[in-house]
């Protein structure tokens, strides 16, 4: 039976690589986009440790190479970032070193938060459990602009993911429609993502052709986010939004289990966020999940005070 951790202790390929080449912190490039914003919180912790601003090491993410064309920047998720003076390019240095760098991602115990998890072999303790992004005013000033013709309260869907139900599944399409049905008279809503992932033909506006930046920029934008377990998601509870996630628990089970053995036990409760509303889809008889994200939609929108 293969271990379920590698012989080095957490974080050794990280702590080389970034003393060898004069960096403070080394983080993993080729991880899913989630992730990349759990790592956000190390770093803070890790600059406010210091008491300045650091320099790391890391490469582009991957999402950049099919969305270079929509000039989508190498580092989207740490753009903007105070905490953040130099980023050193591994890639430019030797490809190796992102490879053992992103072996590294679950090799510690899962026993908290996965932003807990990350920091502790560290030392640190985050100070939130949740990611931390920056946007620029221009940014937040064009995502308005975007969606300035949709009347408020506007809710982001995004119905895709990685671990999200698959075609035969009536979450794939048809329950996205019968939510949309129920409260289209009451909210206006938007599909989110960027070119990596497919939008689902829904009867919604789309934005087309969003970079990472322009996806979060949208989602800093909306007034409630309902999403599947993927990264616009974990983008949306960084932003502190109202944010509902969808888990299909059985697929994400397997998946979790073939990428890292032992660890679906852990996945709710290393992935979920405190001030997040999560709704599981097990056992489903007709639409009670979709009666259930009605109104966390409803409950939330009403807090708004839209009169004019």
């Amino acid at each position: 039976m293969p271990k379920r951790f590698l012989k080095t202790e957490p974080f050794y390929y990280s702590q080389k690589y970034a003393l060898k080449y004069g960096c403070d912190l080394a983080i993993p490039s080729w991880s899913a986009l989630g992730t990349m914003v759990v790592y956000t919180r190390l770093i803070e912790a890790f600059s406010l440790r210091l008491g300045r601003p650091l320099k790391i090491l890391t490469a582009p993410h991957y999402y950049t190479e099919e969305s270079i064309a929509l000039n989508e920047r190498h580092y989207p998720l740490l753009d903007e970032n105070p905490y953040i003076k130099e980023i050193v390019n591994a890639d430019a240095i030797d490809l190796k070193i992102m490879r053992h760098i992103a072996r590294e991602i679950d090799n510690f115990p899962q026993l908290g938060h996965i932003t807990e998890n990350i920091c502790a072999p560290w030392g640190l303790k985050p100070r939130k459990l949740h990611g931390d992004l920056y946007l620029t005013k221009e940014e937040k000033q064009t995502a308005l602009e975007m969606l300035s013709h949709l009347p408020r309260p506007i809710v982001a869907l995004c119905p895709y993911g990685n671990s999200a139900p698959l075609k035969q599944s009536d979450w794939y399409e048809k329950k996205w429609l019968i939510l949309i049905e129920k409260l289209k008279s009451k909210v206006s809503f938007f599909q989110v993502g960027h070119d990596k992932f497919n939008h689902k033909a829904l009867p919604l506006f789309t934005p087309e052709h969003t970079t990472v930046r322009e996806m979060m920029a949208l989602i800093w934008a909306c007034d409630v986010y309902v999403g599947f377990d993927t990264g616009p998601s974990h983008i949306a509870a960084a932003f502190e939004k109202p944010t509902l996630v969808i888990w299909d628990a059985v697929r994400k089970a397997k998946l979790e289990e073939a990428k890292e053995r032992g660890y679906s036990l852990a996945t709710l409760g290393r992935w979920t966020y405190p001030r997040t509303k999560n709704v599981t889809l097990l056992g489903e008889r007709e639409n009670e999940a979709v009666d259930w994200i009605v109104d966390f939609i409803v409950t939330e929108c009403v807090k708004f005070d839209r009169k004019k």
